[in-house]
């Protein structure tokens, strides 16, 4: 998380708008990531769309948008 927020806060852009950024970029990962760990395990053991879908939408909510918000809370702007 810190690596990326480092990576977009080098943009000369409004912080609102680095902010929005951050958790889109976050989010994003986090869902390709299920979808890669559902082509991985998830389609021999829990095949079909929903198991698919349970796999991108969980991380991408808790890991990515949670996680975003709880790091941003926790850090301190320039």
């Amino acid at each position: 998380m810190k690596r990326l927020w480092n990576v977009i806060s080098e943009m000369k852009i409004k912080k609102e708008i680095k902010i929005e950024l951050y958790l889109g970029v976050l989010i994003a990962i986090n869902i390709v990531m299920g979808g890669v760990a559902w082509l991985l395990f998830g389609r021999l053991v829990l095949p079909g769309t929903d198991w698919l879908f349970c796999f991108m939408g969980y991380p991408a909510i808790f890991i990515g948008f949670f996680g975003g918000i709880l790091y941003l809370y926790n850090h301190e702007f320039a």
